[in-house]
């Protein structure tokens, strides 16, 4: 792995100095993690391109794993819903979308990019660990999921989703085409991303655990009115099966319950239902 242009020597303490300066992180990947990478979005390509009663084939009633339709998530308003349709996918067999033999071949390429992500978010809470001297392991792998989005609908409006933070620890993220912006200071900055490059993003839960030393990296998607545009993002939270210890207490997160913050960040940010990582 390499952060901006460094060695991959000490680069997961580059990583996270890059994350406390600026929200996030530009990782490079190795040419085997971005054939992994090109690969989801391949076989994303092929799963999205089928018509919506195909693609609804492999969704769930409450929508916490497989496919889930255009416009429903959005990003804290429901009357501003997220313009694209999207797949969820767990490597837990308890959360194998319907019908999986179906698309066995886009499964098996999502497990491969997860492997990715997670490796890459494992090497940051190594160095989290080490800056905090924090003794907790901080597992993530039961309530991380990896989430691909679809934009292809036409849309008048200015942006595919709104302005907003991630209820999560960290996010993975990677685009095929532009739209991507966070906001930086007073600015906003677009995200250009190389095919063996990922952003790595904080989120709410992040600066709760660190007493507020990260903030969250606020961002919003752009209409840019490309009609192939696919995004994939894995969305890492801390399990949730027992108390959450943060890297540090101060007055800022003394009151917080982080583990009621993983649980219930999800509908307040994804429009989701609660057990979306507690089920």
């Amino acid at each position: 792995m390499t952060v901006e242009g460094l060695d991959s020597e000490g680069s997961s303490a580059a990583l996270l100095d890059r994350i406390l300066s600026a929200g996030y992180a530009v990782v490079r990947l190795s040419p085997a993690e971005t054939r992994r990478l090109a690969g989801v979005i391949e076989e994303a390509g092929a799963f999205f391109a089928q018509d919506a009663g195909s693609k609804l084939r492999y969704a769930v009633p409450n929508r916490t794993t497989g496919y889930r339709p255009h416009a429903y998530a959005h990003a804290g308003d429901p009357d501003r819903p997220d313009l694209n349709d999207s797949f969820l996918y767990w490597p837990q067999p308890s959360r194998t979308p319907p019908n999986p033999l179906e698309i066995k071949s886009f499964l098996d390429a999502a497990e491969a990019y997860r492997q990715v992500a997670a490796r890459i978010t494992n090497d940051l809470v190594a160095a989290l660990r080490t800056r905090y001297d924090y003794h907790g392991e901080l597992p993530f792998e039961d309530a991380s999921v990896l989430q691909v989005n679809s934009f292809t609908k036409p849309s008048e409006e200015p942006l595919l989703q709104q302005l907003h933070e991630d209820g999560t620890l960290i996010t993975v993220i990677w685009a095929n085409a532009p739209g991507l912006e966070g906001r930086l200071g007073e600015r906003m900055h677009s995200f250009a991303f190389r095919p063996d490059e990922v952003v790595v993003m904080a989120g709410g839960v992040l600066t709760a655990m660190t007493g507020g030393a990260i903030a969250p990296l606020y961002h919003q998607v752009r209409n840019h009115r490309n009609p192939e545009r696919k995004s994939v993002m894995y969305f890492v939270s801390p399990n949730a099966d027992a108390e959450i210890q943060p890297f540090v207490v101060n007055d800022s997160n003394r009151d917080t319950d982080i583990r009621k913050l993983v649980l219930e960040n999800p509908e307040s940010y994804f429009g989701l239902s609660k057990d979306f990582v507690g089920q």
